[in-house]
């Protein structure tokens, strides 16, 4: 019996990003430990402000003179370290987590306003560049692989789409069912968690809330800055909603453990109709099918397995009626939310789930360098 094994396939995986903690990357590095045959190397920063990308910048530097690696994996959001990355390793392949497209964000969602849509003009050729240059460029969805191709002339052999991913329970599929704690009782509480961006939709929630004030349904809100802070509360009186609560931060761990659990229904969303909002299943739409919460999802254009009062609830995006019709039913139907929210977790553990992630990804990877 041969005693020695093959050598495995070792992947750097690089990140400056200002909130090294992102589910994403959380989701795609515990994919890479546990897929058989790579061993991972991490040049993550801890530093949130500009001093990151040095911080990176050196960590990639010694991995590479010590250990070599066959490839590299820049995570998201990686656009500005990519050429760096470039410089440092050479012709070695280099995966880039794209996800979504910082040129559409800022010119067609209007992130950051008018500076945002100017700034547009010259990050499109800057993130040409890097999508074209790149050896495989990760997104999340099919829709999203068509904008790179339509947008940026992106070869579809280039493009991969792997599931956002979520903070999974210990194995997600066999998570026990809060089912006994969620007998019906006079409140009902609907949880929203993130940031406040157009595409996630908070005003449709609001106006959907404004037409269910005769049902005791409170609505819990985690996220958003100062000022939209102030513009929930101000609409929220406009519309006389006065069951709901906002908190702009919490600690992860205490929404996966306390916040998430404890809700009654999530609204995962998108709900705001926009270009970027019909290419995405939210991370919090794939954390809270994780965690076995019923949750209510925003149709996107492409199918992905989720049926309407089955595995969660769909409604159409940028539809206040809706939304409210589906959160009324949530109420009237209480006694069915645990089932659907067991099957919105076995629609997860088969489809979006980091198991998921990591046979596609371990298969790009040993494609890439088949040497191996």
């Amino acid at each position: 019996m041969n005693s020695r094994e093959a050598p495995k396939m070792k992947v750097c995986y690089v990140l400056s990003y200002r909130e090294p903690r992102y589910i994403r990357t959380r989701s795609i590095l515990r994919a890479l430990r546990e897929t058989a045959g790579i061993e991972v190397f991490e040049a993550i920063n801890h530093s949130t402000n500009a001093a990151r990308y040095y911080e990176t910048f050196r960590k990639v530097r010694e991995i590479k003179q010590q250990f070599d690696p066959d490839v590299y994996v820049l995570g998201f959001r990686g656009h500005e370290f990519y050429w760096v990355l470039r410089h440092l390793v050479g012709k070695k392949p280099i995966i880039l987590d794209a996800l979504m497209s910082p040129y559409a964000s800022l010119s067609r969602e209007r992130k950051h306003g008018e500076i945002g849509a100017i700034a547009a003009m010259g990050w499109k050729s800057i993130e040409s560049s890097v999508l074209k240059d790149a050896d495989l460029v990760l997104t999340d969805t099919l829709a999203h692989c068509k904008l790179f191709e339509h947008e940026f002339s992106v070869a579809s052999s280039k493009l991969l789409p792997i599931p956002v991913g979520a903070e999974e329970p210990e194995p997600c599929h066999e998570q026990p069912s809060r089912e006994a704690e969620s007998r019906p009782k006079p409140l009902m509480t609907a949880l929203f968690y993130g940031s406040f961006l157009p595409l996630h939709g908070v005003d449709i929630i609001l106006d959907a809330a404004s037409r269910l004030r005769d049902l005791p349904i409170r609505f819990d809100f985690i996220g958003g800055d100062s000022r939209q802070s102030s513009k929930l509360v101000a609409t929220c009186a406009k519309l006389g909603i006065t069951r709901y609560t906002h908190q702009q931060w919490m600690e992860f761990d205490e929404l996966i453990n306390t916040a998430i659990p404890d809700a009654d229904i999530c609204l995962g969303g998108p709900f705001g109709n926009t270009d970027q909002a019909r290419r995405v299943i939210t991370g919090k739409t794939s954390q809270c099918l994780a965690l076995g919460k019923a949750t209510i999802i925003g149709e996107i254009d492409e199918e992905h397995g989720f049926i309407d009062k089955q595995d969660c609830l769909l409604v159409p995006q940028g539809n206040p009626d809706a939304l409210a019709e589906a959160l009324r039913w949530a109420y009237s139907h209480r006694e069915q939310l645990a089932r659907i929210g067991e099957r919105g977790r076995a629609l997860y553990a088969e489809r979006l789930s980091i198991k998921v992630i990591g046979n596609l990804l371990g298969k790009a990877i040993f494609d890439l360098v088949p040497h191996r």
